[in-house]
């Protein structure tokens, strides 16, 4: 793996890791010397209880280079184990040979760093030059943190090289176009990632159509470019594509319930296009849903009113998935949930007891403190693009690196910028080295990841789209649970 910062990113302290600057030419090993078949290495004797990663920073070099150059190191050390470095590759060099490195611009660093099969352009609005970054510019770096952590975790295994530059597009369509006209390495990317600016977005995907590069479209959710163009995968489910998939889940999941939407006639009603949907579909299957309206808050005796003394099953359904709307009718629901529960409790027929379950919307995922608490104790269930379990294994696992990393917590967003950098980096990182090297959106078939899932799928005669969603479940007992569909 190479990763190089282009001369705009070093100036993000930040990211100047040891491990970012992989150019062979710029180090001189402290090590002895050994001639091996009239050629001179340095040698490292691996000690007992080393790893790959130990050795990175003892010696101050990448993993990937180390296993560049040692291969076996790729299954992992052993005590006594020896490491070969040629001396011709990391041999000493004077002070200005070390400035010129660290101020290496793209057209210059292709004399430098070594061939690579694949590479990575990641064009995002860093604001580096700024003297106060705006939320945007600060998502953005913590996105390209959270890659440089998904590179890092593959970056031990075998394969092909794989190159990484990221360019600041500056929040700018003209320094978009300035780029692609004079860029040599982005014109042999083999995946951009794009920023969500349309303009920005537009200019890169026809750049790239005429050059054979794929365009990762990770933030511009309503962008639809993929339709015309077949390098363009837009990773984000359209929107029709996941009311098909949530509506689907809700009938399989809660069948032979009926649907109860509620709206609020004074109130916010963003999600009418999916109650209407399920409406649509409800009908077309021959079950009628049950829609109230109120004013302001929603009552108790607006629930209580639904008759449940034959057994009757529901699923609440909001018009609304905003913290405002929730809290005008959660508690009531969760209430009138609790008593059908106890009902159901008594009942000698549990299979005839009546029932009441919830289901909802991406944007109660980010929920914190009591409204969470309700979710769990309603036994939610939502649909979503990704998934923010911060409680998960893998979550905490990115989450402990991005802090020991970088010395602070990554930014609280929906999604989480970061753990989107992470799944991302691996997502098109597996993809290369199961293709040797070539980027092919359609193999392999899915990738599961922290936060986001990707299964891509060619839409009409166009690009890509990712079909993937989550189904999340908020259980009483506290757990989160998601399954893809």
């Amino acid at each position: 793996m190479i990763i190089e910062m282009n001369n705009i990113i070093r100036k993000a302290a930040v990211l100047a890791l040891a491990f970012i600057m992989a150019m062979s030419s710029a180090f001189a090993l402290d090590l002895p010397v050994k001639k091996v078949k009239g050629k001179e290495y340095y040698v490292y004797k691996v000690r007992k209880g080393e790893s790959v990663y130990g050795v990175s920073k003892h010696l101050g070099l990448s993993r990937e280079m180390i296993v560049q150059y040692n291969p076996q190191a790729a299954d992992g050390l052993k005590k006594n184990m020896l490491l070969y470095f040629p001396l011709e590759d990391f041999g000493p060099v004077t002070e200005a040979e070390v400035a010129a490195t660290d101020t290496v611009v793209a057209e210059d660093a292709e004399q430098i760093l070594p061939a690579a099969t694949s590479s990575i352009a990641v064009m995002l609005p860093f604001g580096l030059d700024k003297s106060e970054p705006s939320r945007l510019n600060s998502l953005c770096l913590d996105f390209y943190k959270g890659f440089l952590i998904g590179v890092d975790t593959l970056c031990n295994r075998t394969g092909r090289m794989i190159e990484i530059r990221a360019f600041d597009t500056e929040e700018s369509a003209d320094r978009v176009r300035h780029l692609l006209d004079t860029d040599t390495f982005i014109a042999r990317a083999s995946v951009i990632i794009a920023p969500d600016a349309s303009d920005a977005l537009a200019a890169i995907a026809s750049a790239a159509s005429d050059r054979g590069s794929y365009v990762l479209n990770l933030f511009n959710i309503r962008d639809t470019i993929q339709t015309t163009n077949p390098y363009v995968i837009q990773a984000n489910i359209p929107q029709q594509a996941m009311y098909a998939l949530a509506e689907r889940a809700l009938a399989t999941q809660f069948e032979g319930y009926t649907p109860v939407i509620l709206r609020n006639v004074s109130g916010r009603n963003e999600k009418e296009a999916f109650t209407a949907y399920v409406a649509s579909c409800c009908q077309s299957r021959g079950v009628e849903p049950v829609v109230i309206e109120y004013d302001g808050a929603l009552r108790a005796a607006e629930l209580n009113a639904l008759p449940v003394d034959m057994g009757q099953k529901y699923v609440v359904i909001p018009s609304s998935g905003t913290l405002a709307e929730f809290n005008k009718m959660a508690y009531v629901v969760h209430n009138w949930r609790d008593r059908i529960r106890a009902m159901s409790l008594e009942s000698l027929d549990p299979g005839s007891a009546p029932a009441v379950e919830v289901f909802g919307y991406p944007d109660w995922t980010a929920f914190r403190g009591d409204a969470l608490d309700l979710l769990h104790r309603m036994d939610a269930t939502v649909y979503s693009r990704f998934l923010d379990n911060f409680a998960g294994f893998q979550a905490m696992g990115v989450a402990q690196a991005f802090k020991r990393w970088y010395g602070s917590a990554m930014i609280e967003s929906v999604p989480t910028q970061a753990l989107l950098g992470f799944d991302a980096a691996c997502c098109i990182i597996k993809n290369l080295r199961a293709n040797d090297g070539v980027f092919d959106p359609l193999y392999p078939a899915a990738y599961n990841g922290v936060q986001s899932s990707f299964r891509f799928e060619r839409e009409g005669e166009g690009g890509f789209v990712n079909s993937s969603l989550y189904i999340i479940k908020f259980a009483s007992s506290g757990s989160q649970s998601a399954t893809v569909l």
